[in-house]
Protein backbone atom coordinates (compact mmCIF):
# COMPACT_ATOMS: atom_id res chain seq x y z
CA UNK A 1 0.00 0.00 0.00
CA UNK A 2 1.31 3.51 -1.08
CA UNK A 3 0.90 6.19 2.33
CA UNK A 4 0.12 9.79 2.28
CA UNK A 5 -0.55 11.90 4.91
CA UNK A 6 -3.39 11.13 6.49
CA UNK A 7 -4.13 7.62 4.88
CA UNK A 8 -1.94 5.67 7.40
CA UNK A 9 -4.71 4.79 9.83
CA UNK A 10 -6.87 3.45 7.01
CA UNK A 11 -3.89 1.16 5.78
CA UNK A 12 -3.51 -0.13 9.40
CA UNK A 13 -7.48 -1.18 9.70
CA UNK A 14 -7.03 -3.15 5.86
CA UNK A 15 -4.27 -5.04 7.72
CA UNK A 16 -1.65 -4.12 4.93
CA UNK A 17 1.72 -4.74 6.32
CA UNK A 18 4.13 -2.88 4.23
CA UNK A 19 3.15 0.57 3.00
CA UNK A 20 5.09 3.07 1.17
CA UNK A 21 5.86 6.26 3.06
CA UNK A 22 7.85 8.70 0.79
CA UNK A 23 9.58 8.74 -2.91
CA UNK A 24 12.62 10.49 -1.57
CA UNK A 25 14.31 13.19 -3.46
CA UNK A 26 16.59 16.23 -2.56
CA UNK A 27 13.24 18.38 -1.52
CA UNK A 28 11.74 18.63 1.52
CA UNK A 29 8.26 16.69 0.54
CA UNK A 30 4.84 15.54 2.18
CA UNK A 31 6.90 12.61 3.28
CA UNK A 32 9.47 14.00 4.59
CA UNK A 33 7.23 15.86 6.78
CA UNK A 34 4.76 13.28 7.85
CA UNK A 35 8.29 10.81 9.06
CA UNK A 36 8.95 13.61 10.91
CA UNK A 37 5.40 13.21 12.84
CA UNK A 38 5.38 10.17 13.07
CA UNK A 39 8.55 9.81 14.47
CA UNK A 40 7.42 12.75 17.30
CA UNK A 41 4.66 10.77 17.99
CA UNK A 42 6.42 7.31 18.55
CA UNK A 43 4.56 5.47 15.48
CA UNK A 44 5.83 1.91 14.42
CA UNK A 45 7.77 2.50 11.30
CA UNK A 46 9.53 -1.03 10.97
CA UNK A 47 6.98 -1.55 7.99
CA UNK A 48 7.44 1.52 6.52
CA UNK A 49 8.90 1.51 2.48
CA UNK A 50 10.87 4.25 0.59
CA UNK A 51 12.03 4.38 -2.79
CA UNK A 52 15.16 5.46 -4.01
CA UNK A 53 17.10 5.99 -7.26
CA UNK A 54 20.04 3.87 -7.94
CA UNK A 55 22.15 6.58 -9.02
CA UNK A 56 22.26 10.23 -8.66
CA UNK A 57 25.14 11.37 -10.82
CA UNK A 58 25.65 11.04 -14.72
CA UNK A 59 29.16 11.82 -16.40
CA UNK A 60 29.89 11.25 -19.78
CA UNK A 61 26.72 9.38 -20.05
CA UNK A 62 28.14 6.85 -17.56
CA UNK A 63 26.16 6.92 -14.16
CA UNK A 64 28.36 7.43 -10.86
CA UNK A 65 28.35 5.46 -7.69
CA UNK A 66 28.94 8.76 -5.57
CA UNK A 67 27.11 10.07 -4.04
CA UNK A 68 25.12 7.83 -2.51
CA UNK A 69 21.61 8.52 -3.63
CA UNK A 70 19.63 10.56 -1.32
CA UNK A 71 16.82 8.09 -1.18
CA UNK A 72 19.23 5.58 0.70
CA UNK A 73 20.80 8.57 3.13
CA UNK A 74 17.31 9.80 3.97
CA UNK A 75 16.05 5.88 4.79
CA UNK A 76 18.89 6.00 6.89
CA UNK A 77 18.17 9.38 8.73
CA UNK A 78 14.18 8.29 8.99
CA UNK A 79 15.18 4.67 10.38
CA UNK A 80 13.13 3.55 7.19
CA UNK A 81 13.85 0.22 6.75
CA UNK A 82 13.23 -0.68 3.70
CA UNK A 83 13.51 0.32 -0.40
CA UNK A 84 12.26 -0.24 -3.39
CA UNK A 85 15.00 0.59 -5.90
CA UNK A 86 13.79 2.77 -9.16
CA UNK A 87 16.40 1.66 -12.52
CA UNK A 88 15.63 2.60 -15.79
CA UNK A 89 17.09 0.16 -18.33
CA UNK A 90 16.95 2.07 -21.34
CA UNK A 91 17.25 5.71 -19.74
CA UNK A 92 18.32 8.38 -22.93
CA UNK A 93 21.12 10.12 -20.98
CA UNK A 94 22.86 6.37 -20.35
CA UNK A 95 25.27 4.84 -22.83
CA UNK A 96 24.25 1.42 -22.44
CA UNK A 97 27.44 -0.16 -23.90
CA UNK A 98 29.62 2.13 -21.76
CA UNK A 99 27.74 1.40 -19.09
CA UNK A 100 27.00 -1.53 -20.13
CA UNK A 101 24.88 -4.57 -17.79
CA UNK A 102 27.47 -6.19 -15.51
CA UNK A 103 27.84 -2.34 -14.84
CA UNK A 104 24.66 -1.92 -13.91
CA UNK A 105 24.20 -5.27 -11.72
CA UNK A 106 27.59 -4.35 -10.26
CA UNK A 107 26.46 -0.62 -8.94
CA UNK A 108 22.94 -2.60 -8.06
CA UNK A 109 24.65 -5.05 -6.00
CA UNK A 110 26.77 -2.00 -4.28
CA UNK A 111 23.27 -0.41 -3.38
CA UNK A 112 21.70 -3.68 -1.74
CA UNK A 113 24.93 -3.75 0.26
CA UNK A 114 24.94 -0.26 1.36
CA UNK A 115 21.20 -0.66 2.46
CA UNK A 116 21.94 -3.75 4.49
CA UNK A 117 24.79 -2.32 6.27
CA UNK A 118 24.18 0.94 6.56
CA UNK A 119 20.33 0.82 7.37
CA UNK A 120 18.77 -2.61 8.40
CA UNK A 121 20.94 -5.97 7.83
CA UNK A 122 17.13 -8.11 7.18
CA UNK A 123 15.66 -5.06 4.66
CA UNK A 124 13.00 -6.00 2.61
CA UNK A 125 14.69 -4.81 -0.76
CA UNK A 126 12.31 -4.59 -4.15
CA UNK A 127 14.15 -3.38 -7.71
CA UNK A 128 11.57 -1.72 -9.82
CA UNK A 129 11.88 -2.17 -13.54
CA UNK A 130 10.65 1.28 -14.07
CA UNK A 131 10.75 0.83 -17.82
CA UNK A 132 9.86 -2.63 -18.23
CA UNK A 133 7.67 -2.52 -21.50
CA UNK A 134 9.99 -0.40 -23.63
CA UNK A 135 12.75 -2.54 -22.00
CA UNK A 136 11.56 -5.71 -23.02
CA UNK A 137 10.18 -4.39 -26.36
CA UNK A 138 13.62 -3.31 -27.36
CA UNK A 139 16.08 -4.58 -25.28
CA UNK A 140 15.00 -7.96 -23.25
CA UNK A 141 18.31 -9.04 -22.95
CA UNK A 142 18.79 -6.36 -20.21
CA UNK A 143 15.54 -7.49 -18.42
CA UNK A 144 16.95 -10.88 -18.78
CA UNK A 145 20.73 -10.02 -17.10
CA UNK A 146 18.86 -7.74 -14.15
CA UNK A 147 16.57 -10.87 -13.41
CA UNK A 148 19.30 -13.46 -13.72
CA UNK A 149 21.54 -11.59 -11.44
CA UNK A 150 19.09 -11.12 -9.09
CA UNK A 151 18.02 -14.53 -8.91
CA UNK A 152 21.46 -15.25 -8.27
CA UNK A 153 22.37 -13.31 -5.82
CA UNK A 154 24.04 -15.14 -2.84
CA UNK A 155 22.03 -15.75 0.29
CA UNK A 156 23.42 -12.77 2.44
CA UNK A 157 22.49 -10.30 -0.59
CA UNK A 158 18.88 -11.87 -1.00
CA UNK A 159 16.49 -9.40 -1.35
CA UNK A 160 12.53 -9.73 -1.40
CA UNK A 161 11.65 -9.24 -5.20
CA UNK A 162 11.24 -7.92 -8.31
CA UNK A 163 8.60 -4.69 -8.98
CA UNK A 164 8.16 -3.39 -12.48
CA UNK A 165 5.78 -1.39 -14.02
CA UNK A 166 2.99 -0.44 -17.14
CA UNK A 167 2.10 3.40 -18.09
CA UNK A 168 -0.70 1.94 -19.86
CA UNK A 169 1.35 1.26 -23.04
CA UNK A 170 1.08 -2.20 -23.32
CA UNK A 171 -1.35 -4.35 -24.57
CA UNK A 172 -2.26 -7.22 -21.14
CA UNK A 173 -1.54 -10.52 -23.69
CA UNK A 174 2.55 -8.57 -23.73
CA UNK A 175 2.44 -8.37 -20.09
CA UNK A 176 1.42 -11.60 -19.28
CA UNK A 177 3.87 -12.99 -21.48
CA UNK A 178 6.61 -11.51 -20.58
CA UNK A 179 5.80 -11.77 -16.83
CA UNK A 180 5.57 -15.56 -17.30
CA UNK A 181 9.09 -15.10 -18.75
CA UNK A 182 10.76 -13.12 -15.70
CA UNK A 183 9.15 -15.45 -13.30
CA UNK A 184 10.60 -19.12 -15.41
CA UNK A 185 14.28 -17.20 -15.17
CA UNK A 186 13.48 -16.56 -11.51
CA UNK A 187 12.77 -20.35 -10.67
CA UNK A 188 15.22 -21.44 -12.89
CA UNK A 189 17.78 -20.04 -10.57
CA UNK A 190 16.32 -21.01 -7.94
CA UNK A 191 14.94 -18.39 -6.65
CA UNK A 192 10.99 -19.51 -6.08
CA UNK A 193 10.12 -17.40 -2.91
CA UNK A 194 11.19 -14.06 -4.76
CA UNK A 195 8.74 -11.79 -5.10
CA UNK A 196 7.22 -10.57 -8.40
CA UNK A 197 5.14 -7.62 -7.92
CA UNK A 198 2.63 -5.34 -10.00
CA UNK A 199 2.19 -1.47 -10.81
CA UNK A 200 -0.18 -0.64 -13.89
CA UNK A 201 -1.22 2.98 -14.83
CA UNK A 202 -4.36 4.24 -16.58
CA UNK A 203 -4.65 5.02 -19.77
CA UNK A 204 -7.43 2.81 -22.33
CA UNK A 205 -9.60 1.53 -19.09
CA UNK A 206 -8.19 -2.11 -19.29
CA UNK A 207 -5.94 -1.61 -16.22
CA UNK A 208 -7.45 -4.18 -13.87
CA UNK A 209 -7.71 -6.43 -16.37
CA UNK A 210 -4.38 -6.26 -17.07
CA UNK A 211 -3.35 -6.67 -13.12
CA UNK A 212 -5.40 -9.84 -13.05
CA UNK A 213 -3.79 -11.20 -16.30
CA UNK A 214 0.09 -10.93 -14.95
CA UNK A 215 -1.40 -12.14 -11.59
CA UNK A 216 -2.51 -15.14 -13.49
CA UNK A 217 0.58 -15.38 -15.14
CA UNK A 218 3.16 -15.25 -12.16
CA UNK A 219 2.79 -12.05 -10.50
CA UNK A 220 2.53 -12.62 -7.03
CA UNK A 221 1.25 -9.58 -5.63
CA UNK A 222 0.87 -5.44 -6.92
CA UNK A 223 2.07 -2.27 -5.44
CA UNK A 224 -0.48 0.08 -5.23
CA UNK A 225 -2.42 2.47 -3.50
CA UNK A 226 -5.87 2.25 -2.12
CA UNK A 227 -7.66 4.37 -4.34
CA UNK A 228 -7.13 4.99 -7.93
CA UNK A 229 -5.36 8.52 -7.39
CA UNK A 230 -2.39 9.26 -8.07
CA UNK A 231 0.29 10.33 -10.95
CA UNK A 232 -1.38 10.85 -14.82
CA UNK A 233 -4.45 9.13 -15.08
CA UNK A 234 -4.27 6.99 -11.96
CA UNK A 235 -3.58 3.59 -11.62
CA UNK A 236 -4.57 0.27 -10.57
CA UNK A 237 -5.63 0.12 -7.01
CA UNK A 238 -5.67 -2.17 -4.12
CA UNK A 239 -9.33 -1.88 -3.45
CA UNK A 240 -10.17 -3.03 -6.92
CA UNK A 241 -7.52 -5.34 -7.79
CA UNK A 242 -8.33 -6.87 -4.00
CA UNK A 243 -12.50 -7.32 -4.70
CA UNK A 244 -12.05 -8.24 -8.08
CA UNK A 245 -9.57 -11.41 -6.75
CA UNK A 246 -12.45 -12.23 -3.88
CA UNK A 247 -15.22 -12.06 -7.10
CA UNK A 248 -12.63 -14.82 -8.73
CA UNK A 249 -13.08 -17.16 -5.43
CA UNK A 250 -10.06 -16.08 -3.96
CA UNK A 251 -10.23 -16.89 -0.14
CA UNK A 252 -6.16 -15.85 0.35
CA UNK A 253 -7.02 -12.36 0.46
CA UNK A 254 -10.11 -12.47 3.24
CA UNK A 255 -8.01 -13.92 4.99
CA UNK A 256 -5.51 -12.12 5.11
CA UNK A 257 -6.47 -8.51 4.92
CA UNK A 258 -9.69 -6.72 6.32
CA UNK A 259 -11.28 -6.92 3.09
CA UNK A 260 -14.41 -5.05 4.64
CA UNK A 261 -12.91 -2.29 5.28
CA UNK A 262 -11.34 -1.59 2.04
CA UNK A 263 -13.75 0.30 0.36
CA UNK A 264 -14.16 3.04 3.41
CA UNK A 265 -10.15 3.54 3.22
CA UNK A 266 -10.42 3.74 -0.61
CA UNK A 267 -13.00 6.39 -0.59
CA UNK A 268 -11.46 7.76 2.72
CA UNK A 269 -8.38 8.25 1.31
CA UNK A 270 -9.43 9.56 -2.00
CA UNK A 271 -10.83 12.51 0.11
CA UNK A 272 -7.72 13.11 1.40
CA UNK A 273 -6.26 13.34 -1.66
CA UNK A 274 -8.58 15.00 -3.75
CA UNK A 275 -10.70 17.18 -1.04
CA UNK A 276 -13.41 15.25 -2.74
CA UNK A 277 -15.23 11.97 -2.49
CA UNK A 278 -14.78 9.64 -5.26
CA UNK A 279 -16.31 10.03 -8.52
CA UNK A 280 -20.04 8.56 -8.46
CA UNK A 281 -19.18 5.58 -11.18
CA UNK A 282 -16.07 5.19 -9.59
CA UNK A 283 -16.41 0.92 -9.77
CA UNK A 284 -16.49 -0.77 -6.38
CA UNK A 285 -15.93 2.89 -4.01
CA UNK A 286 -18.00 5.45 -5.87
CA UNK A 287 -21.41 5.69 -4.80
CA UNK A 288 -23.51 4.29 -8.14
CA UNK A 289 -21.06 0.73 -6.65
CA UNK A 290 -24.36 -0.09 -5.08
CA UNK A 291 -25.48 -1.00 -8.67
CA UNK A 292 -23.91 -4.17 -8.39
CA UNK A 293 -26.12 -5.51 -5.36
CA UNK A 294 -29.19 -5.72 -7.52
CA UNK A 295 -28.73 -7.52 -11.51
CA UNK A 296 -25.30 -8.52 -11.38
CA UNK A 297 -23.61 -11.51 -10.47
CA UNK A 298 -23.31 -11.08 -6.60
CA UNK A 299 -27.01 -11.17 -6.33
CA UNK A 300 -28.40 -13.28 -9.05
CA UNK A 301 -31.52 -15.65 -7.64
CA UNK A 302 -30.39 -18.37 -9.83
CA UNK A 303 -26.70 -18.10 -9.30
CA UNK A 304 -25.88 -17.73 -5.93
CA UNK A 305 -23.53 -15.31 -5.14
CA UNK A 306 -21.23 -17.52 -2.88
CA UNK A 307 -19.92 -19.16 -5.82
CA UNK A 308 -18.39 -16.02 -6.85
CA UNK A 309 -17.51 -14.52 -3.90
CA UNK A 310 -17.10 -17.87 -1.76
CA UNK A 311 -18.91 -16.37 1.51
CA UNK A 312 -17.80 -12.50 1.21
CA UNK A 313 -21.05 -10.30 1.89
CA UNK A 314 -20.56 -7.77 -1.12
CA UNK A 315 -23.70 -5.99 0.52
CA UNK A 316 -22.52 -4.78 3.65
CA UNK A 317 -19.04 -4.50 2.05
CA UNK A 318 -21.14 -1.66 0.16
CA UNK A 319 -22.52 -0.21 3.40
CA UNK A 320 -26.18 -1.91 3.14
CA UNK A 321 -26.26 -3.51 6.23
CA UNK A 322 -29.89 -4.54 6.87
CA UNK A 323 -31.46 -2.66 9.32
CA UNK A 324 -35.29 -2.88 10.85
CA UNK A 325 -38.28 -1.45 9.34
CA UNK A 326 -41.20 -0.66 10.45
CA UNK A 327 -44.45 -0.44 9.21
CA UNK A 328 -47.66 -1.63 9.96
CA UNK A 329 -47.03 -5.26 9.58
CA UNK A 330 -44.62 -4.86 12.83
CA UNK A 331 -45.35 -6.35 16.19
CA UNK A 332 -44.46 -4.25 19.44
CA UNK A 333 -41.01 -6.54 19.65
CA UNK A 334 -39.76 -5.30 16.88
CA UNK A 335 -41.33 -1.60 18.06
CA UNK A 336 -39.49 -2.20 21.30
CA UNK A 337 -36.14 -3.37 18.95
CA UNK A 338 -36.25 -0.07 16.56
CA UNK A 339 -36.15 2.66 19.89
CA UNK A 340 -33.53 0.84 21.27
CA UNK A 341 -31.38 0.52 18.11
CA UNK A 342 -32.02 4.43 17.26
CA UNK A 343 -32.09 5.93 20.71
CA UNK A 344 -30.36 3.52 23.08
CA UNK A 345 -31.97 1.92 26.35
CA UNK A 346 -34.32 4.23 28.41
CA UNK A 347 -36.53 3.16 31.45
CA UNK A 348 -39.59 4.18 29.20
CA UNK A 349 -38.80 1.74 26.58
CA UNK A 350 -40.62 -0.65 27.91
CA UNK A 351 -43.45 -3.40 25.68
CA UNK A 352 -46.10 -1.18 27.19
CA UNK A 353 -45.00 1.56 25.35
CA UNK A 354 -44.62 -0.56 21.89
CA UNK A 355 -47.98 -1.88 22.33
CA UNK A 356 -49.18 1.73 22.66
CA UNK A 357 -46.94 2.64 19.76
CA UNK A 358 -48.77 -0.59 17.26
CA UNK A 359 -51.82 1.01 18.71
CA UNK A 360 -51.49 4.57 17.46
CA UNK A 361 -50.20 3.24 13.76
CA UNK A 362 -53.41 1.56 13.67
CA UNK A 363 -55.04 4.82 14.70
CA UNK A 364 -52.97 6.95 12.30
CA UNK A 365 -54.02 4.37 9.09
CA UNK A 366 -57.46 3.99 10.41
CA UNK A 367 -57.42 7.84 10.25
CA UNK A 368 -56.49 8.20 6.73
CA UNK A 369 -53.26 9.19 8.11
CA UNK A 370 -50.25 8.18 5.85
CA UNK A 371 -46.80 8.67 8.15
CA UNK A 372 -43.53 6.97 8.01
CA UNK A 373 -42.32 5.67 11.04
CA UNK A 374 -38.56 4.59 10.15
CA UNK A 375 -36.85 7.67 10.35
CA UNK A 376 -35.22 9.25 13.94
CA UNK A 377 -37.65 11.83 13.64
CA UNK A 378 -40.70 9.62 12.61
CA UNK A 379 -39.84 6.89 15.52
CA UNK A 380 -39.92 9.57 17.73
CA UNK A 381 -42.95 11.20 17.00
CA UNK A 382 -44.92 8.23 16.65
CA UNK A 383 -43.54 7.41 20.79
CA UNK A 384 -44.55 11.47 21.48
CA UNK A 385 -47.94 10.64 19.96
CA UNK A 386 -48.48 6.99 22.31
CA UNK A 387 -47.60 8.90 25.19
CA UNK A 388 -44.11 8.70 25.69
CA UNK A 389 -41.93 11.55 26.81
CA UNK A 390 -39.04 12.63 24.68
CA UNK A 391 -35.45 11.97 25.51
CA UNK A 392 -33.13 14.82 24.86
CA UNK A 393 -32.32 12.85 21.85
CA UNK A 394 -35.53 12.33 20.60
CA UNK A 395 -36.49 16.53 21.30
CA UNK A 396 -33.43 17.21 19.21
CA UNK A 397 -34.23 15.35 16.14
CA UNK A 398 -37.72 16.04 16.16
CA UNK A 399 -37.07 20.09 16.43
CA UNK A 400 -34.57 19.83 13.15
CA UNK A 401 -36.70 17.75 11.43
CA UNK A 402 -39.40 20.54 12.12
CA UNK A 403 -37.96 23.13 11.72
CA UNK A 404 -36.79 21.93 7.99
CA UNK A 405 -40.03 20.90 7.48
CA UNK A 406 -41.36 23.14 4.91
CA UNK A 407 -38.08 23.03 2.79
CA UNK A 408 -38.33 19.55 2.47
CA UNK A 409 -42.48 20.04 1.69
CA UNK A 410 -40.98 22.54 -0.90
CA UNK A 411 -38.49 20.08 -2.29
CA UNK A 412 -41.29 16.87 -2.53
CA UNK A 413 -43.68 19.00 -4.12
CA UNK A 414 -40.97 19.15 -7.09
CA UNK A 415 -40.67 15.91 -7.24
CA UNK A 416 -44.09 15.70 -7.65
CA UNK A 417 -44.86 17.54 -10.52
CA UNK A 418 -42.18 14.97 -12.44
CA UNK A 419 -44.30 12.24 -11.03
CA UNK A 420 -47.29 13.57 -12.35
CA UNK A 421 -45.56 13.82 -16.14
CA UNK A 422 -45.70 10.10 -15.62
CA UNK A 423 -48.76 9.76 -13.91
CA UNK A 424 -50.48 11.13 -17.05
CA UNK A 425 -48.47 8.41 -19.22
CA UNK A 426 -51.76 6.01 -18.87
CA UNK A 427 -54.55 8.92 -19.53
CA UNK A 428 -55.20 9.08 -16.19
CA UNK A 429 -54.41 11.52 -13.14
CA UNK A 430 -54.55 8.64 -10.30
CA UNK A 431 -51.43 8.94 -8.29
CA UNK A 432 -50.05 5.42 -9.47
CA UNK A 433 -47.41 4.53 -12.38
CA UNK A 434 -46.09 1.22 -13.43
CA UNK A 435 -42.74 -0.28 -12.53
CA UNK A 436 -41.44 0.38 -15.74
CA UNK A 437 -42.55 3.92 -16.03
CA UNK A 438 -40.74 4.49 -12.31
CA UNK A 439 -37.61 3.02 -13.69
CA UNK A 440 -38.03 5.34 -16.26
CA UNK A 441 -38.06 8.48 -14.23
CA UNK A 442 -36.76 7.88 -11.08
CA UNK A 443 -34.98 4.59 -10.48
CA UNK A 444 -32.46 4.58 -13.91
CA UNK A 445 -29.65 6.83 -12.06
CA UNK A 446 -29.16 3.65 -9.33
CA UNK A 447 -29.79 1.02 -11.27
CA UNK A 448 -27.89 -0.96 -14.10
CA UNK A 449 -30.44 -3.63 -14.76
CA UNK A 450 -33.88 -2.96 -13.82
CA UNK A 451 -35.03 -6.26 -15.95
CA UNK A 452 -33.55 -8.54 -14.03
CA UNK A 453 -35.52 -11.13 -11.97
CA UNK A 454 -33.92 -9.76 -8.36
CA UNK A 455 -34.39 -6.28 -9.44
CA UNK A 456 -38.21 -6.83 -9.81
CA UNK A 457 -38.53 -9.27 -6.65
CA UNK A 458 -36.95 -6.19 -4.72
CA UNK A 459 -39.09 -3.40 -5.80
CA UNK A 460 -42.15 -5.49 -4.34
CA UNK A 461 -40.90 -3.09 -0.99
CA UNK A 462 -42.34 0.05 -2.95
CA UNK A 463 -46.05 -1.66 -3.84
CA UNK A 464 -46.68 -1.68 -0.45
CA UNK A 465 -50.48 -2.52 -1.42
CA UNK A 466 -49.43 -5.22 -4.05
CA UNK A 467 -51.51 -4.04 -6.74
CA UNK A 468 -48.68 -4.09 -9.22
CA UNK A 469 -48.21 -0.43 -9.23
CA UNK A 470 -46.34 2.14 -7.21
CA UNK A 471 -48.66 5.10 -5.93
CA UNK A 472 -47.66 8.41 -4.29
CA UNK A 473 -47.62 7.81 -0.95
CA UNK A 474 -45.75 4.60 -1.71
CA UNK A 475 -43.07 6.54 -3.05
CA UNK A 476 -43.56 9.46 -0.60
CA UNK A 477 -42.78 7.69 2.46
CA UNK A 478 -39.24 7.02 1.23
CA UNK A 479 -39.02 10.87 0.78
CA UNK A 480 -40.40 11.57 3.79
CA UNK A 481 -37.84 9.78 5.54
CA UNK A 482 -35.27 11.15 3.51
CA UNK A 483 -35.98 14.59 4.50
CA UNK A 484 -36.22 13.99 8.21
CA UNK A 485 -32.82 11.06 8.42
CA UNK A 486 -31.12 14.08 6.38
CA UNK A 487 -32.95 17.74 6.78
CA UNK A 488 -29.59 19.57 5.47
CA UNK A 489 -30.61 18.64 2.01
CA UNK A 490 -30.45 21.50 -0.81
CA UNK A 491 -32.45 20.37 -3.78
CA UNK A 492 -34.34 17.43 -5.33
CA UNK A 493 -31.42 15.61 -6.34
CA UNK A 494 -29.93 15.47 -3.34
CA UNK A 495 -33.08 14.53 -1.41
CA UNK A 496 -33.75 11.72 -4.30
CA UNK A 497 -30.10 10.08 -3.91
CA UNK A 498 -30.81 10.16 -0.05
CA UNK A 499 -33.99 8.32 -0.36
CA UNK A 500 -32.53 5.47 -2.59
CA UNK A 501 -29.35 5.02 -1.54
CA UNK A 502 -29.88 4.95 2.28
CA UNK A 503 -33.46 4.17 2.24
CA UNK A 504 -35.05 2.44 -1.15
CA UNK A 505 -32.10 0.22 -2.22
CA UNK A 506 -31.27 -0.76 1.79
CA UNK A 507 -35.23 -1.64 1.77
CA UNK A 508 -34.88 -3.23 -1.43
CA UNK A 509 -32.03 -5.62 -0.44
CA UNK A 510 -34.30 -6.44 2.89
CA UNK A 511 -37.02 -7.92 0.34
CA UNK A 512 -34.56 -9.75 -1.89
CA UNK A 513 -32.91 -11.57 1.54
CA UNK A 514 -36.48 -12.34 2.80
CA UNK A 515 -37.40 -13.81 -1.14
CA UNK A 516 -33.99 -16.28 -0.87
CA UNK A 517 -34.66 -17.27 2.71
CA UNK A 518 -38.63 -17.99 1.54
CA UNK A 519 -37.31 -19.44 -1.22
CA UNK A 520 -34.83 -22.08 0.61
CA UNK A 521 -36.83 -22.77 3.61
CA UNK A 522 -38.92 -23.85 0.62
CA UNK A 523 -36.46 -25.97 -0.56
CA UNK A 524 -35.59 -27.26 2.84
CA UNK A 525 -39.13 -28.60 3.81
CA UNK A 526 -39.49 -30.04 0.01
CA UNK A 527 -36.06 -31.94 1.21
CA UNK A 528 -37.22 -32.81 3.94
CA UNK A 529 -40.68 -34.47 2.83
CA UNK A 530 -42.44 -31.48 4.55
CA UNK A 531 -45.84 -31.23 1.87
CA UNK A 532 -45.35 -34.33 0.38
CA UNK A 533 -48.53 -36.53 -0.18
Amino acid sequence: AVVSTQSTGEVKKCKFQYFVIESFNHENRVGDVLLKDLIEKGEDLSYAVGFSEVWEEIVDKVPQNEPIPIGLRKCKEFGVRHVIFEIDLMYYKVDYEKFNMDEVCKMMGNRIRWMKENVYKDTKIFINLRDFGDTMTHHPDRIWKMTNYLSSLPAEDKIAGIAYEDVGKFHKDLLGGWTKAVRREMKRCGWEDGELIFHQHEQWGTMIGDVLEVLAMGATGVWAGLCAEGAAMGHADSCTTILNLIRLGNKKVQKKFNCKHLRDAAINVTKVVTGLPPAPRQPIYGERAIDMVFGFVFSGIADDATLYTEGFDLAAFLGLEKTLRISNMANPEMILEKLKVTFGDDPQFTMKIANEMKSQMLANTRDGRKEEYNSQAGLAMLFDQAGGKLTPTMAEVVTQATHNTQHINDIIEEIKEDWEVWDLKDGVDDDQITFDHFYKGFMAPYFGCYRCEDSQVALRCLDMDSDGMIDWFEFKTFLVWAGRQYPKVKGKQELLDNAFRHGLIPAMKDELDKMKADLKAADENHGNGVGDH
